[in-house]
């Protein structure tokens, strides 16, 4: 109670700007994005890959994107809120590598707007899974974004959030120093299940903050389906374009 008085003394005497523009708007003193940095995020819009949901240049009679058609991952559907571009990298990175935790909020008012947007729906799902880290990444990091995000969607989604599902076995190197055919050799093997019990038939939702190549999603989503899983869904904050691939950085999906 003591460490909230001193947080609500700090904020009415310095208060929080928004994290781009530098400007003082009423929402920021809990989100630190403020409305109109938010309207500028560049959003992924349709037409979309029926698999990762990447936004189709052209559609095709199958309607994947030129990724999913190379090489389709496991995971049977995935959407993505941001494309990787203008104010959704820095947003990214700051969430990722600078602390900024309290970005989850953001997180969740795109979540909650791109649900109502689309009229998205998982009534089969029974539960939230987040991307986890290896315990050396998180013990360097001291978080894990990617269950923060997950927290946010499961509050967003009325489903319980589970941590002791999947575990990261691999102390793999980093996914952005990689290219793209890389990225899916160096990501084999590195995930387990930790607890089957109710996994089996049941549907699943994956979060993570970032869909690349799809190589980190695909083979935890494999994992998953492996133990039992009946369909994996993923949700990430953004995703990069089929051209940036294999360059993107930053990253680890």
């Amino acid at each position: 109670m003591f460490k909230s008085l001193c947080t609500g003394v700090f904020d009415l005497i310095f208060p929080r700007n928004c994290i781009f523009c530098r400007r003082y708007h009423p929402r920021t003193a809990r989100d630190p994005v403020c409305p109109s940095c938010l309207a500028t995020l560049p959003l992924n819009t349709p037409p979309f890959c029926l698999r990762c949901s990447r936004h189709l240049e052209e559609t095709s009679e199958e309607g994947l994107c030129p990724s999913c058609r190379a090489r389709p991952p496991r995971f049977d559907e995935a959407w993505a809120i941001l494309h990787y571009e203008g104010l959704a990298q820095p947003l990214l990175q700051r969430l990722k590598f600078h602390n900024k935790t309290s970005l989850r909020r953001t997180f969740a008012t795109l979540l909650a707007q791109f649900i109502a947007r689309y009229s998205l729906a998982f009534p089969d799902a029974v539960c939230v899974i987040p991307m986890p880290l290896h315990p050396a990444r998180l013990r360097e990091r001291g978080y894990n974004q990617a269950e923060l995000l997950a927290a946010a969607a499961a509050q967003a989604l009325g489903l319980p959030l589970e941590t002791g599902i999947l575990e990261r076995v691999r102390h793999a190197p980093r996914q952005s120093a990689l290219g793209a055919k890389d990225r899916w050799t160096n990501i084999k093997g590195a995930f387990r299940i930790k607890n089957p019990a109710g996994i089996t038939g049941r549907v699943l939702i994956l979060v993570d903050d970032i869909l690349t190549t799809s190589a980190t999603a695909s083979e935890a989503a494999g994992t998953l389906k492996d133990a039992g899983a009946s369909r994996v869904i993923i949700i990430s904050l953004a995703i990069a374009s089929c051209g940036s691939c294999a360059t993107t950085s930053s990253t680890n999906a």
